[in-house]
């Protein structure tokens, strides 16, 4: 093993003249040299620029997951009896004739000539609950260019309202006790959405969690089409 002369002469090399106390140490041959080199600026540069890109990336990058699970994770399984295949993009929405909480007709049909956002979900589902403020402030925002129809899958009108109640909501919903609605859209799990054009077609679909900005871009999308 080296003794401890050997370790001080490889930590401070006999070439390296020391400097004394209170005077500043001399900048090291190799590092002046990447100072002085136009190539040695241009790699440090391109280096810290890196790290930069890699820092923001890493800031960035988890948001945007979590976004995207938020909205594909919160589905919650229902097994609708008699479940038709679901209407895809293109197909005209099936007509259904309910009634709303305040005793009023709702059909469907009726509705075209404006978008109309059908959502299938239940008082009890987690991720109903956990988007529900944010249907309400899309409705605040879009409520003039697009209908609302909430579709409660299995449930009674007086468990629907005491939820609507409870949670303030101001949009036209439907308790398909049923479930009658839900197998004609051959709804799967709930949350679901249905964005339906003016003409009674089927635009987009929907399947789990919203995120705010999601909202925007489909009521947005079915709007201007």
């Amino acid at each position: 093993m080296p003794d401890q002369d050997e370790i001080a002469e490889f930590l401070e090399p006999s070439d390296v003249p020391a400097t004394r106390p209170g005077t500043p140490a001399e900048e090291p041959a190799w590092r002046s040299g990447v100072r002085n080199s136009k190539f040695g600026q241009i790699a440090v540069l391109a280096v810290t620029a890196f790290a930069v890109i890699i820092a923001v990336w890493w800031v960035i990058k988890p948001k945007n997951a979590a976004e995207e699970q938020a909205e594909t994770a919160a589905v919650t399984q229902v097994n609708i009896d008699g479940a038709q295949a679901a209407p895809v993009v293109g197909d005209l929405a099936p007509t259904f004739i309910a009634t709303d909480l305040e005793g009023n007709q709702v059909d469907l049909q009726a509705m075209r000539g404006k978008p109309v956002w059908v959502m299938f979900i239940a008082s009890w589902c987690t991720g109903c609950r956990t988007e529900m403020p944010d249907v309400q402030k899309a409705v605040a925002v879009h409520g003039d260019d697009i209908q609302l129809v909430s579709v409660y899958v299995g449930e009674s009108p007086q468990t629907v309202k005491s939820y609507s109640d409870r949670v303030g909501n101001k949009f036209t919903q439907v308790a398909d006790g049923s479930e009658s609605i839900a197998a004609a859209y051959g709804v799967m799990g709930v949350p679901s959405h249905f964005f339906i054009d003016a003409g009674g077609v089927v635009h987009e679909t929907r399947v789990g969690l919203l995120s705010p900005s999601a909202m925007d871009a489909s009521i947005n999308d079915v709007v201007g089409g």
